[in-house]
């Protein structure tokens, strides 16, 4: 990126030694401490760092005449790239607001050159001034960029940056293996294509098409949708740079899949009981507010039926807890089994478990409630090679879904199915009780 200043000035310093027939011209960049920072020259040698402070070139006055060398001291970088020691020398300063004492030196081993012939040479001062502050700039801009592109692909996302005028874009290697293109500097119509196609390919093309139709001709319109392509999710977010379109646009592509499994399996054991895997009681009372409500318009009837494992306790005294627990789980995936899937059924609380049923015919209630008593009595459970007979006692309410009812009917269904369960235990357990 700099060497078009780099050879310009290279081809100034030889201009400059075969005019003026020294034995050595070198244009030097230096800071504000007289250190170094790049140097070139004719012939080109290759020359390591050095430092002009101490010289005693920076403190004098020039005015295009070479002098005296004897009284200078000249790093050792020089004088061994001139292969020892001038005889005269001649600095034309060439300063520039980030390289104050920057110039082009010339060198001469033998004698001085004729006079006059170095007048001219202060004419070059605003040349090398500006060729050095175009290679500096060129340089930060190389180096700002290789910074880009190592953030760049440092992010873990695929990011894809169109230029302001539209012409250029910049991707990364994330989004090149999304869109299916090479990686670095490209035509931003170039990547249209793929990026309508990478589009189309997702699962909700029809949704993004329509979001991104209401955006047409708003250059400053930013969006986060997500794009789905089967197990695979990214939250794509597009805004303007610097929030002007006239600076650019970019797109984000993060891949959120794994995020999105976690959200989903938080929200699994936020509303699942972690023993057995069936929806808890608070999931239970906030799914069967939504069904009942759903049942209002309609008046369909609801009913609720109570669970209870019989003589659980003794179970645990006997077995251990460890073997109560795998009871719990068998109990509840019979009992989640003998039921509708759109029934709902969860643990109500230790070995209690719930069932609501919706828009049930009032007649088949009992014949559910007792489906649910027999999935259990009828063969012993095993755990760890040992057959454990259990049973369970079952209550029962059917109440009727009108409007307005949902904030009561749920709390009133529950009270008389434990009710009822309470009946069923004072009868003998193992058998079902249905409230009046």
């Amino acid at each position: 990126m700099n060497a078009p200043s780099s050879e310009a000035l290279a081809a100034l310093c030889s201009f400059a030694r075969r005019t003026t027939h020294a034995d050595l011209a070198l244009a030097v960049e230096l800071d504000a401490q007289g250190r170094s920072t790049w140097s070139t020259g004719s012939p080109a040698l290759p020359l390591t760092g050095f430092n002009l402070a101490r010289s005693g070139i920076l403190e004098r006055a020039w005015h295009g005449e070479p002098v005296d060398a004897a009284g200078f001291r000249l790093p050792t970088a020089i004088l061994h790239a001139l292969q020892g020691a001038p005889t005269h020398l001649l600095y034309v300063p060439a300063p520039s607001a980030d390289s104050p004492h920057s110039g082009l030196l010339l060198l001469w081993k033998q004698q001085s050159p004729a006079e006059g012939i170095t007048a001219q040479l202060p004419l070059l001062s605003s040349s090398v001034a500006g060729l050095l502050s175009a290679r500096r700039e060129a340089t930060r801009q190389l180096i700002a960029h290789n910074q880009f592109i190592d953030l760049v692909e440092s992010v873990p996302a695929g990011i894809v940056l169109i230029d302001g005028d539209g012409v250029g874009a910049v991707i990364n290697e994330h989004a090149a293996t999304l869109l299916g293109c090479a990686a670095g500097n490209l035509r931003a119509a170039d990547l249209a294509g793929p990026m309508r196609a990478l589009r189309l390919r997702s699962d909700n093309h029809a949704e993004l098409e329509q979001a991104y139709a209401a955006q047409m001709g708003n250059v400053n319109f930013a969006a986060t949708l997500n794009w789905a392509f089967g197990e695979r999710t990214f939250e794509v977010d597009t805004h303007p740079v610097r929030g002007n379109g006239e600076h650019g646009r970019i797109w984000l592509f993060t891949d959120v899949t794994a995020d999105l499994l976690m959200a989903a399996e938080l929200r699994r054991l936020a509303s699942s009981d972690p023993l057995t895997g069936v929806p808890n009681r608070r999931h239970f009372e906030e799914r069967s507010a939504q069904i009942i409500a759903a049942r209002e318009a309609s008046g369909h009837s609801v009913a609720v039926l109570m669970v209870d494992v019989d003589h659980f306790k003794a179970i645990n005294d006997t077995h251990g807890h460890p073997v109560g627990d795998e009871v719990l789980k068998i109990v509840a995936r019979r009992c989640r089994d003998a039921l509708r899937d759109r029934d709902l059924f969860a643990r109500f609380g230790g070995e209690e478990f719930i069932a609501l049923l919706s828009a049930p015919v009032i007649d088949e209630v009992p014949a559910a409630a007792e489906r649910l008593r027999s999935a259990i009595a009828a063969e012993p459970i095993t755990v760890g090679g040992t057959r454990i007979t259990v049973s369970v006692s079952v209550g029962g309410a059917v109440g009727e879904a009108l409007p307005g009812c949902d904030a009561t009917l749920l709390e009133d269904l529950v009270a008389r199915a434990d009710e009822a369960l309470y009946q069923a235990k004072t009868a003998g357990r193992n058998r079902v009780s249905m409230a009046a």
